[in-house]
């Protein structure tokens, strides 16, 4: 499996110090502090509201994924999104955690519906508008054919990486299984522990994944966001047929999170998409511009946002694919499969 080639440090250097420019358009302000003031025996008169944005926006670092200065431009156009300007009067009127946790929400759905942003924007404007208006060729997705620009495009996952991490179910030192533990016992027990999704029955999961799923997917729905399964489980046999017949195994495991039941492939409808309204585009690391528009779908801004509280991670290279493994999901599973794997073994032999 050929990834890009890292990066030299300076260049790093060079990106980490245009994140963090991108994150921000001016010095914070003194923290504030998220507490409820005590009361005292006349209220305080309103804040002055210019001076609320801001304090608002730069000291909400620690509850929301949304960069300080995408907070402060909304708040400061906040008459434009009724939601946002009701929320932030509310918070103007009786400043407690409550109200400042309604107004990021109002600002978080705002920002998922909106059709100009980008899971990229997260990265800070800068930064992110670069990414989304780079000149990509075609076969830049690395591990195909070779494209001029592969680097970037791990930059760009590596990026992405610091605002959302990855828990990869089926490699790493957070893997839930590693491929030397599977032995085909093992994988016996794998396949006997999924269970069907229920509304999307044709899809199953290991049966630890599928509340945490249905949990997501009803809250994704409460913001108008639907999730919908494309992909989930997959038989180890055939993955390992699959990635044998591959043009490009960077994209297709023969070892997969989701041959693990852990995985999930989701839909991604963008409004005003290429096939129309709402259209999903086709799930395919080809062309990579389309790879790179696809972080513009409410899907992927919703998760990006929330998954990982339902114990969900991305997989930065392919915008459709999350990953089941919360921290100490490993030793659930083991204890699962029987106090744990022997230390050597391999999917089942394909048939035929």
């Amino acid at each position: 499996m050929r990834r890009p080639a890292p990066l030299p440090i300076p260049l790093l250097t060079a990106l980490a110090a245009a994140l963090a420019a991108g994150c921000s358009s001016a010095p914070p302000p003194p923290d504030p502090g998220l507490t409820r003031t005590p009361a005292t025996a006349s209220a305080p008169a309103p804040a002055d509201a210019a001076t609320l944005a801001e304090r608002l926006a730069y000291g909400s670092r620690t509850r929301t994924k949304l960069p300080p200065a995408y907070l402060h431009e909304r708040l400061r156009e906040r008459a434009a999104t009724p939601a946002v300007d009701a929320a932030f009067e509310r918070v103007r009127a009786d400043d407690t955690p409550a109200n400042r946790s309604a107004l990021l929400h109002a600002l978080e759905r705002g920002f998922v519906h909106a059709e100009t942003t980008s899971s990229l924007d997260l990265l800070g404007p800068e930064l992110g508008q670069r990414f989304r208006s780079f000149n990509w060729h075609d076969d830049d997705y690395p591990g195909g054919p070779v494209g001029p620009n592969e680097h970037w495009a791990g930059t760009l996952a590596d990026a992405l990486d610091g605002v959302s991490p990855e828990r990869r179910a089926n490699r790493s030192a957070v893997a839930a299984l590693r491929r030397e533990e599977a032995t085909e016992p093992i994988w016996e027990r794998l396949l006997a522990a999924w269970r069907p999704i229920p509304g999307e029955e044709g899809h199953r999961l290991n049966r630890h994944a599928v509340g945490p799923y249905l949990a997501m997917r009803e809250a994704a729905a409460a913001d108008g966001v639907e999730l919908v399964i494309v992909s989930a489980h997959r038989d180890p046999r055939r993955a390992r047929a699959n990635a044998a017949r591959a043009a490009n195994p960077f994209a297709v495991a023969s070892f997969s999170s989701h041959a693990l039941g852990l995985a999930i492939d989701l839909a991604l409808p963008i409004p005003g998409g290429p096939a129309g309204d709402a259209a999903a585009f086709p799930l395919s690391t080809r062309p990579m511009a389309r790879v790179v528009d696809m972080r513009r779908s409410p899907v992927h801004k919703w998760m990006h946002l929330h998954a990982s509280g339902f114990g969900w991670y991305p997989y930065q290279h392919e915008p459709w694919h999350w990953e089941y493994n919360p921290p100490g999901f490993r030793a659930v599973l083991l204890e699962d499969l029987g106090g744990g794997p022997s230390p050597r073994g391999a999917p089942p032999a394909s048939p035929g």
